[in-house]
């Protein structure tokens, strides 16, 4: 049998890297959500939640 997948770690930003996603997702007219969520190692709705709000 094989082993059942592991559990992500949870990753949770600080208030000064949420701040540079922002910035970095204003800098560019359309930010790629996959190079800012590999950058910052979260997921892709985790950032379009952090730019939306």
């Amino acid at each position: 049998m094989s082993e059942p997948p592991s559990k992500r770690m949870r990753v949770e930003l600080s208030l000064e890297d949420k701040i540079k996603l922002i910035k970095e997702s204003e800098m560019f007219p359309k930010p790629k959500l996959k190079i800012l969520s590999e950058k910052y190692r979260v997921g892709k709705s985790t950032i379009r939640d952090i730019v939306r709000k």
